[in-house]
């Protein structure tokens, strides 16, 4: 049993496909705390994360993802930042929209409608190159991980089967999180390998794995069970922990202050004496004061021109 999350990355059948396998319990479970999410939006947030976390290993360098499932459900848009690292940070935008209905089985089967069905799968990567990679695929299930999965075959064409499942118990508290992700190596043959692993999944179910083994498992023993006879052929390359980390500050929260127009500004001057900008992703507060606000006006009034 193990109580930290962590991510790995693998091969199979000496490079024929490659493997990244993560566990999010804990991880999931902060970032629902901060939304203040009902368990189908914990769900939600839990397969994004996960699916996120999944996209970001392309590299061994750094890499960072931005995963957008922009659905037409009553939760609205989620969206993940993920890392290569394993730092990771969400936001959903209705975390309270869907009611709890008092059963884990019933908070899974509630989520494509939760979600949505029409919308679409948005996917930025900055590979620390010039130019950032961005690809989209339209929403078919709601289910994120089939989504992703979609998203990844269609518009980055890359053979892949990709599992993602966060479980609540009766209460709506997340029990567990984790995903498995397979994809084809370039010029490795193996389609084959890859069908037959998402055939072998359809039978082993990620979310039975997770309820029978009550979130207990690392992400190496959970690719290994799910991943079946062929596990056997596992190299497992590098892991590394999993944890949420917001990249906000006092200083961008500033930053987007100054963006305002001065009329803005003089109105919180003059109206509420302060301004409180509050990060999506973790609930920080920033407070600026009446004569904080006034220098950040000042820094954004036009020099006057000489005389």
């Amino acid at each position: 049993m193990t109580d930290s999350d962590e991510i790995i990355r693998g091969i199979l059948e000496n490079g024929r496909a490659r493997v990244v396998a993560v566990t999010t319990t804990q991880t999931v479970r902060e970032i629902a705390r901060r939304h203040r999410a009902g368990a189908v939006a914990a769900v939600a947030l839990g397969r994004a994360v996960t699916a996120g976390l999944t996209l970001a290993t392309l590299t061994k360098d750094e890499e960072q993802v931005t995963l957008q499932i922009l659905g037409d459900g009553p939760l609205g848009s989620i969206t993940v930042d993920a890392r290569s690292s394993g730092r990771v940070r969400a936001y959903l935008k209705h975390p309270g929209a869907v009611p709890w209905v008092g059963a884990s089985e019933q908070a899974r089967l509630s989520l494509a409608q939760a979600v949505g069905t029409k919308g679409v799968v948005s996917v930025i990567r900055d590979l620390g190159l010039a130019q950032n990679y961005a690809g989209q695929s339209a929403l078919a299930t709601g289910e994120i991980d089939s989504d992703v999965e979609k998203y990844l075959s269609t518009s980055e064409q890359i053979d892949s089967v990709l599992r993602c499942d966060t479980l609540v118990d009766g209460e709506g508290e997340i029990v567990a999180s984790a995903g498995l992700l397979v994809q084809t190596l370039p010029q490795a043959g193996g389609e084959a390998l890859v069908d037959f692993i998402r055939q072998t999944l359809d039978e082993q179910r990620l979310g039975q794995v997770l309820h029978e083994a009550a979130g207990g498992l690392d992400a190496e023993t959970l690719a290994r069970r799910l991943l079946g006879p062929v596990s056997e052929s596992l190299q497992t390359l590098d892991r590394r922990p999993v944890t949420f980390a917001c990249t906000c500050s006092r200083a961008r929260a500033a930053a987007t202050l100054e963006m305002l127009h001065q009329e803005d500004l003089q109105a919180m001057i003059l109206q509420d004496n302060q301004a409180r900008v509050t990060c999506n992703f973790c609930g920080e507060h920033y407070v600026f004061s009446e004569s904080q606000l006034e220098l950040i006006r000042r820094k954004r009034q036009p020099a006057r021109p000489a005389s």
